[in-house]
């Protein structure tokens, strides 16, 4: 995490410094991304970075929080329009983010496409991992229709979207890398489609 001299930066130095970033990890993998870069594209001192980052890694992660804290926010506004249908909502998603893949001037989602497509090796599940699960659980259940999921005790809407998050994730990841193996949207709806109708038959009775 940034340290509280890098957070109480004026707005737009904040901004400059995490744009020559974006600039950086979407133009090369991680490993090969030059601190030396960054900070001659952002204008400020090696010793100034030191004091707002750890290094790189720090950065790194700290500028992909903040695109995953926009996706969070881009399902909240999907179940919206959805009438809190998580199931479609998801496969909203897909189609929103890879609409963003190939896009080089869609704003963060497509910053996110970009620096995810130079790191493909990056692990898919790690993506929401760059914020507290609990967190992101708890914004989403506002948006959740109950109405239309199978609740029989408290606990089971937390549980059902992480079940949904951690299954579905991996795929809807794809969305975001350019040239999304054929059949990966029709397979996460199918997954949905099961998901949405249980997976669980009564045995026949002997």
């Amino acid at each position: 995490m940034p340290s509280s001299t890098f957070l109480n930066l004026p707005q737009e130095k904040q901004e400059k410094l995490l744009e020559a970033a974006t600039r950086e990890f979407s133009s090369r993998p991680f490993n090969e991304a030059s601190i030396n870069q960054i900070i001659k594209e952002a204008g400020i001192p090696r010793g100034s970075f030191y004091m707002y980052f750890q290094d790189k890694e720090d950065l790194f992660r700290y500028l992909l929080r903040g695109y995953v804290d926009q996706m969070v926010m881009v399902i909240e506004e999907l179940l919206l329009r959805r009438k809190g249908d998580i199931f479609q909502a998801l496969l909203d998603l897909y189609d929103y983010l890879e609409a963003k893949s190939g896009a080089q001037h869609l704003g963060e989602m497509g910053a996110m496409a970009r620096i995810l497509h130079c790191n493909q090796g990056m692990q898919k599940t790690g993506l929401m991992g760059m914020l507290d699960p609990c967190a992101i659980l708890e914004r989403l259940k506002g948006a959740v229709n109950p109405d239309l999921l199978d609740l029989r005790q408290e606990r089971d809407l937390g549980d059902i979207l992480g079940i949904l998050l951690s299954t579905t994730v991996p795929m809807v990841y794809a969305g975001l890398q350019s040239g999304a193996a054929p059949g990966t949207r029709e397979r996460l709806e199918n997954v949905l489609n099961i998901l949405r109708r249980g997976m669980g038959k009564t045995p026949p009775e002997n």
